[in-house]
């Protein structure tokens, strides 16, 4: 069964530009690792409840394209959960293998709008206590991309067993989900919660970060 949005992640150009973003917004490193078979730096950062996957490579790429490119769910049944949504009809992107980190195995497909989507089934737990240190004292969304509303509802709704809280916004956990319209990236923007009004910007690589004020 699918029972937490795990995180929102991507690829970085630069990790400390990155760290030091988010950290001015109150995000804390839960988790940090080094693969050395592809020399990646992985780290998890906390605000508020939202997790943010960075995922940072030693080697450079010409070729790689870099900002928030996934969403992470978190499954007590990998091969089921997979199994059954690939019988859906949804587009296979990698199927069940153990995590380049070593830590339990993963899966990757697209949602009907072309969303990646991972499945993680793992022990470790990175999420922390709620984060209200820094100016974020909310995760209010990570915005997806939906051309086809009607299909992402289904996929979010009915078949990975998200609650809908709107007509565009679906909840697992402690986070949520927005279907927003195009023209809109893949990963659209995530949203905060702030205790005083905060201009909307951008993190490094791009990704719209915008704010709700209490």
């Amino acid at each position: 069964m699918i029972y937490e949005l795990n995180h929102v992640g991507g690829r970085v150009q630069d990790l400390e530009a990155s760290l030091s973003f988010y950290g001015g917004l109150g995000a804390e490193v839960v988790d940090r690792l080094f693969m050395p078979g592809p020399r990646v730096n992985r780290v998890h950062i906390q605000l508020a409840t939202g997790l943010v996957e960075l995922l940072h490579h030693e080697q450079p790429d010409p070729q790689a394209t870099y900002g928030l490119n996934h969403i992470g769910f978190m499954t007590d049944d990998l091969d089921g959960d997979y199994a059954r949504l690939m019988d859906l009809g949804y587009a296979e992107l990698s199927s069940p293998r153990v995590a380049g980190s070593g830590q339990g195995r993963l899966a990757f497909l697209s949602d009907p709008n072309g969303v990646r989507v991972e499945l993680l089934q793992r022990s470790e737990e990175f999420r922390v206590a709620p984060i209200t240190t820094g100016p974020v004292v909310g995760f209010t969304h990570v915005a997806v991309a939906a051309p086809d509303p009607e299909a992402a509802a289904e996929f979010y709704g009915t078949h990975l067993g998200m609650e809908r809280v709107a007509d565009d916004t679906f909840r697992l956990g402690a986070d949520t989900v927005k279907l927003v319209p195009p023209p809109a990236a893949t990963i659209a923007h995530l949203a905060f919660t702030t205790q005083s009004p905060t201009a909307d910007t951008h993190d490094p690589d791009g990704i719209p970060v915008t704010f709700v004020s209490t």
